[in-house]
């Protein structure tokens, strides 16, 4: 049984109209290595104050409280973001590229992700926030040297 020529074009058009409005998932920002090795020493040094900010936080780790499993969550999150930021830092400085270092990429985004939401339930001070916004507005910049969706408006 042969399917009309009209039906066969239509069939197409609803597989291929679907993935032409996609970006292409392997498009990322060039490389640079200096670029994001620049980034990501910044970004260790602003992982690092907003852990220290974090820590100066009044009853971020005292049972009892609130926000307590919150804020036990953002300290030690802030930890794990510090030296996960670091180890990409340290990475990248040592000549590591993309391919190299984007599994650290993905888990120090995982961990950023997790604390946008921990910090969004708990009451942090305007020092802390002023600090988290450094250490995302740096995020932000790495981001399309390793994700494709961090180049689409």
């Amino acid at each position: 049984m042969a399917i009309p020529r009209s039906l066969r074009c239509a069939l197409l058009v609803a597989l291929v109209l679907p993935f032409a409005a996609l970006p292409a998932l392997a498009d990322l920002a060039a490389w640079d290595q200096a670029r994001a090795t620049g980034i990501a020493k910044q970004l260790a040094d602003a992982s690092d104050a907003f852990e220290q900010a974090v820590r100066k936080e009044p009853g971020m780790d005292q049972v009892g409280s609130g926000t307590a499993e919150a804020g036990f969550g953002v300290v030690q999150r802030s930890r794990v973001l510090k030296e996960q930021s670091q180890t990409l830092a340290g990475h990248l400085e040592k000549g590591k590229g993309h391919d190299d270092t984007k599994n650290e990429w993905r888990g120090l985004k995982e961990v950023a992700d997790d604390l946008t939401e921990d910090a969004q339930r708990s009451e942090l001070s305007e020092p802390t926030l002023d600090a988290w916004a450094k250490v995302a507005d740096l995020m932000r910049q790495l981001a399309p040297y390793y994700d494709a969706k961090a180049l689409t408006p």
